[in-house]
């Protein structure tokens, strides 16, 4: 089972007459000489690990570097006033983005989705999404394997690394990855999956990645709460038929070119952007002198 691009995984599944997650399980199961049951159990892991990372959430916690901890209790006690200005589905998904980016900071336990500067977007958008609309476990690792899918493709074709394409290879790539996520979970065509995942990826493209003090805490977390909300986003407006212009693989690849151009003070090295702001440099200098005590 071979596939390098998402129409490739669209032609195969049609070929088969399977869904999409199916030819993605399968090509894991061809790599690693697995089982369905085995690889199918590894990825539930991958989501109890989720699960975990994100009951274990503490509010009262800080970073190291005092920069980051607290917004995501702040969030939570805001959604229970019944003030917020979304609905309770993406009100709680910018609530959990921003708990495991906490989370992240303060070196507990999350994982990597794809990586752990953007670990909240994709856990943001499933985890939520179960509690909300009650979904059954089963369904959500289906779709998860559907965003590993994507995400394989990406990193294939662009990068998943914010130090090679900037934030747009991180946060950008779990949002595509979160999106076609949510549209198979309602019932979404594939046609709707492929599109989901270029309109998330393209309101992303030319993210710059300037980490304040080198932390993947500003903008980091706060970005992911943005990623997760942007995924909710074009899966929306996927499911009404709106389409992408642009296909899935030629945005990929459009991300991959503009990660290539982009000067490198702009990609994880905390030169540039947010990083050298009068700010981001007074914080930097304090954060270094309390590291030298």
């Amino acid at each position: 089972m071979i596939y390098h691009s998402i129409e490739d995984i669209k032609n195969l599944a049609e070929e088969k007459q399977v869904p999409m997650w199916r030819i993605i399980m399968e090509k894991d199961m061809e790599e690693r000489q697995v089982t369905e049951g085995e690889t199918f159990e590894a990825m539930r892991a991958m989501y109890l690990a989720m699960k975990q990372a994100d009951q274990s959430y503490n509010g009262a916690l800080s970073s190291p570097s005092g920069l980051a901890g607290g917004d995501g209790e702040r969030l939570h006690a805001y959604n229970q006033t019944g003030n917020s200005l979304m609905g309770a589905y993406p009100s709680l998904v910018m609530e959990k983005a921003v708990k495991m980016g906490e989370s992240n900071a303060c070196m507990k336990r999350i994982v990597a989705a794809p990586t752990a500067g953007s670990c909240g977007v994709i856990p943001a958008v499933l985890l939520a999404y179960e509690e909300v609309f009650g979904e059954k476990e089963e369904k959500m690792v289906e779709a998860l394997f559907l965003s590993a899918g994507i995400g394989e493709v990406i990193a294939e074709n662009a990068s998943i690394a914010g130090a090679a394409g900037g934030c747009q290879a991180e946060i950008g790539s779990a949002s595509a990855m979160a999106a076609v996520a949510i549209v198979y979970l309602q019932g979404g065509s594939h046609e709707a999956m492929i599109h989901a995942t270029a309109l998330a990826l393209k309101n992303m493209l030319g993210l710059a990645c300037d980490p304040v003090c080198g932390l993947v805490e500003v903008p980091c977390i706060k970005r992911n709460a943005a990623g997760a909300v942007n995924a909710v986003s074009a899966a929306q407006m996927a499911l009404a038929g709106v389409r992408s212009a642009i296909p899935a693989d030629e945005v990929i690849d459009t991300m991959r070119r503009i990660g290539n151009e982009m000067p490198m003070d702009l990609k994880e090295t905390g030169e540039g952007g947010l990083a050298v702001t009068e700010t981001g440099k007074r914080l930097r200098t304090h954060f270094e002198a309390e590291n030298k005590n």
